[in-house]
C-alpha cells in the first residue's frame, strides 16, 4: 500500500503544482460566468431598430404591432406564473422587456424612395431620435403579398412576427366572415376537455403523495443523466493526462527507474488513482462552484431553495447512488487501464494521436444512447447497449430510476467486474511490453496474434 500512495502522490502533486491545471480549471467558471453576463448584456443591449409599413391604411402595421402586445402579455403571464410556482406569492413579475423594434411613419411609398434609409445613407424621425430604417414591408399592389425588405439578412425576428401577425389577421377576418367573435378559437380551446398528467402509485403511496406529476418525480431522471454524463466527462477528461503522462514517462526511462522500485500492479493502481484525484479535484471545484452559485440564487430568486431539494434527495437515494457509484468506479478503471495500455506503446504525441480518433468513436457511442435514454428509457437500443460491458457503466445508471428488473441489475453488474478484470489482466500485459520491454504499437497486433494462437494451440 505504501508504494502505492507513493506512486499516487508523486503524480498528483505533479499535476496539481502546475499552474497551466489550476488556470484551466479556473477558466471553466470563469468563462460560464463570462458567457451569461456577455449573453445578458447583449440582450439588454440590443438596439431598438426602426421599421415601417407602407399600406394604403393601418391594418397591416396595427396587426404586426397587436402581435408584439400579445408576445409580451404572453411573456409577462409566463414570468408571473414561474414565480408563484416557485412560491414568489402574488408578487408581480418583472418589468416587460424594452420592445427592439418600433414603428415609424414610411418617409417614401415605394422601394426607391426607401432604399436610403435602408442602407444607412438617410434617417426618419423616431421616438428615440433619427435612425436608419431595419426594414420595410411593402404591400403589393393585388394586396396578396407584404414584402419584407432589410439589409440585415441574419435577425429574422421582425419578419417571424409579421408572419404571425398576419396568420393571426386571416383567421379573424374567416371568422368574422362566417360569423363568429375573434376569440372563437380561444373560447373552443378552453371548453376542450383536459388532459392533465397524473402518476399511478401504490394505493399506500397515492394517499401519502397524492398522484400529481412534480418536480420530484422527474428529478431521479435528470440526476442519473447528470451522474453518466459525469463518468462521461471524467472518462474524456483522463484521456490527456493518461496518454500525455505515460508517453512522457516512457521517452524519458522512468519507467526503468519506477519499476526497480515498485511492481507493475502497484504502479498502475497508484497512477489510476492520481488520475482519478486529480479530475475528482476538477469536478469537485466545479460543484462548489455550481453549489455556490445555487446558493447565491436561492437567495436571489423566492423559491429556488425548493427546487434544489428534490434534486439532492434524488442523488441520496440508495437505488441511485449505489449502482451509480459501482458503475462509476468500474467504468472508470476500465477506461483508465485502457488509456494506460495504449499509451505506454506510444514514444510520440503524433503515434498517440493516430489512437484518439478511434478512442474518441468509442466514448462517443455511449453519449448517443444517453441521448436516447433520455427520450425513451424502454428503447430497445438502450436495453440491448446497457448489456454491452463498455457502455454499460452509462446507461445503467440512466435505467435506475425507471426500476428496471434486479436480475437485470445484478447480471449487468458482473458482467461489467469480469469485463473490467479482463482489463485489467491484459492492460498488465500490454503496459509491461511497452513500459518494460519497449513494444509499439505496432508490436500490439503481433502480441494479439500470439496470445490467440497459443489459445488456439
Amino acid at each position: 500500500m505504501r508504494n502505492i500512495y507513493l506512486i499516487f502522490r508523486r503524480d498528483y502533486l505533479g499535476y496539481v503544482k502546475a499552474w497551466g491545471f489550476w488556470l484551466s480549471l479556473a477558466a471553466v467558471p470563469a468563462l460560464m460566468l463570462i458567457g451569461s453576463t456577455f449573453a445578458l448584456f447583449a440582450i439588454q443591449s440590443s438596439p431598438v431598430r426602426y421599421y415601417t409599413v407602407v399600406e394604403p391604411g393601418h391594418v397591416y402595421a396595427d396587426a404586426i404591432d397587436a402581435q408584439f402586445a400579445v408576445d409580451e402579455i404572453a411573456e409577462k403571464a409566463q414570468e408571473m406564473a414561474e414565480q408563484i410556482q416557485m412560491g414568489a406569492g402574488d408578487k408581480a413579475a418583472g418589468a416587460l422587456r424594452e420592445r427592439k423594434f418600433v414603428a415609424v411613419p414610411p418617409p417614401a411609398r415605394d422601394l426607391d424612395g426607401l432604399r436610403p434609409y435602408l442602407l444607412g445613407e438617410a434617417t426618419v424621425s423616431g421616438p428615440l431620435g433619427p435612425k436608419p430604417l431595419f426594414a420595410a414591408f411593402i404591400l403589393s399592389e393585388d394586396g396578396t403579398t407584404l414584402e419584407y425588405w432589410s439589409d440585415d439578412v441574419n435577425i429574422n425576428t421582425l419578419r417571424y412576427e409579421a408572419r404571425d401577425a398576419m396568420r393571426q389577421l386571416a383567421r379573424t377576418e374567416a371568422l368574422a366572415a362566417a360569423g363568429l367573435s375573434a376569440d372563437f378559437i380561444e373560447t373552443a380551446d378552453d371548453a376542450a376537455v383536459k388532459v392533465p398528467e397524473r402518476r399511478i402509485r401504490s394505493v399506500a403511496d397515492q394517499e401519502q403523495a397524492g398522484n400529481e406529476v412534480t418536480l420530484a418525480d422527474r428529478a431521479p431522471v435528470f440526476v442519473a443523466g447528470a451522474m453518466a454524463y459525469f463518468l462521461w466527462l471524467m472518462v474524456f477528461s483522463i484521456i490527456q493526462y493518461l496518454l500525455m503522462g505515460t508517453i512522457e514517462e516512457r521517452s524519458n526511462k522512468i519507467f526503468d527507474t519506477l519499476l526497480t522500485s515498485v511492481r507493475m500492479p502497484e504502479l498502475i493502481a497508484g497512477k489510476l488513482l492520481a488520475v482519478f484525484a486529480v479530475t475528482s479535484t476538477m469536478m469537485a471545484v466545479w460543484g462548489l462552484f455550481a453549489l455556490s452559485g445555487s446558493a447565491f440564487l436561492s437567495t436571489l430568486v423566492p423559491g429556488a431553495g425548493d427546487m434544489i431539494t428534490p434534486f439532492m434527495t434524488a442523488a441520496a437515494s440508495p437505488q441511485i447512488m449505489i449502482p451509480g457509484l459501482v458503475s462509476f468506479v468500474m467504468g472508470y478503471i476500465m477506461y483508465g487501464l485502457i488509456f494506460m495500455a495504449l499509451g505506454s506503446l506510444c514514444d510520440t504525441i503524433q503515434e498517440a494521436q493516430t489512437l484518439l480518433s478511434p478512442m474518441m468513436i468509442l466514448l462517443m457511442l455511449p453519449m448517443f444512447a444517453i441521448f436516447i435514454a433520455f427520450q425513451d428509457p424502454g428503447s430497445p437500443v438502450v436495453d440491448i447497449a446497457t448489456w454491452v460491458p463498455l457502455f454499460t457503466p452509462f446507461l445503467l445508471i440512466l435505467r435506475m430510476p425507471h426500476d428496471p428488473p434486479l436480475w437485470e441489475v445484478i447480471v449487468q453488474m458482473g458482467l461489467m467486474l469480469a469485463t473490467m478484470l479482463a482489463v485489467l489482466w491484459f492492460s498488465i500485459k500490454v503496459y509491461r511490453a511497452g513500459a518494460v520491454n519497449g513494444a509499439g504499437i505496432g508490436d500490439l497486433g503481433r502480441m494479439l496474434k500470439g496470445m490467440l494462437g497459443r489459445r488456439a494451440g
